[in-house]
């Protein structure tokens, strides 16, 4: 602080120091730890559970061994949203929502066996399955294919479009990789594939074209999915559209046990 000393017209220097207490709000914050985010109270076919915040209703109804249908969520994947087989009823809400996709609130109260539920997703099944080929026989994913396990736990026993519909929708067939073979009329457009591509491999090689009924699944001009990474999408893939493309070729003969001159199966 400058100060005039006396009609000299000198100046001198004078520091006033002063001591500053520390403020009694700064010095709490920093000696006392934050406290932990409130947990949520949900209440899911009249179960509480007490949920972090940020958790979606299908994480919610995990935490008491609800299974709720999805093809298109994985947890290791960003959501999308785009199956909507996960549709649940929640109070107050004007229409089923997204459990993947939506977030718990404090107070919220899920069904997840109400009739809607149930009338939603018989619905969403019943459009998946009316141009899904009925090749389960001879598909590679055969009894292990989530839409067979789903159709038959969540689905109806007929559907509404036996007499009006004329036929199942062709998808041609693409050469996307070295690893991967498609059957893309089995495609049900999850898009775990295109997800895994762009998020986990780093590859941006596989994307969707059109839109509706003409949305298909492939790579992109002059792209192949090369990735060494690529395979894992065989094992995302919840119905038989992508399968293992070496197997295919691989020959083997089975060998009869009690047979004494070492006959065999042919290939």
């Amino acid at each position: 602080m400058l100060s005039m000393l006396g009609n000299s017209g000198k100046f001198t220097s004078r520091i006033i120091r002063h001591r500053i207490a520390p403020s009694t709000a700064v010095h709490r914050a920093q000696t006392t730890a934050a406290a932990p985010p409130k947990k949520l109270e949900v209440y899911v076919d009249d179960k509480k559970v007490l949920c972090e915040p940020g958790m979606t209703i299908l994480q919610a109804c995990a935490l008491v061994g609800v299974d709720i249908p999805r093809f298109c969520y994985h947890d290791r994947l960003s959501i999308a949203g785009n199956c909507r087989m996960c549709l649940v009823e929640v109070e107050k809400s004007i229409k089923p929502v997204a459990s993947c996709a939506m977030p718990v609130m404090n107070g919220m109260r899920v069904k997840t066996d109400s009739d809607i539920t149930k009338k939603a997703r018989e619905g969403v099944m019943e459009f998946l399955l009316v141009n899904h080929p009925l090749d389960c026989p001879i598909c590679d994913q055969g009894g292990e294919c989530d839409l067979q396990d789903q159709s038959m736990g969540f689905g109806s026993d007929r559907s509404r479009f036996m007499n009006e519909f004329d036929g199942k929708r062709a998808v041609e067939d693409k050469d996307i990789g070295p690893l991967v073979k498609t059957i893309m009329t089995r495609c049900i457009h999850c898009t775990r594939c295109i997800r895994f591509a762009n998020e986990v491999a780093g590859v941006p090689d596989l994307g969707s074209t059109g839109r509706g009924s003409d949305m298909q699944i492939g790579t992109y001009v002059s792209k192949l999915f090369a990735s060494e990474l690529s395979g894992n999408v065989i094992d995302l893939c919840p119905v038989g559209a992508l399968t293992n493309k070496p197997y295919r070729l691989v020959l083997f003969y089975n060998v009869w046990s009690y047979c004494g001159s070492g006959g065999h199966t042919p290939p």
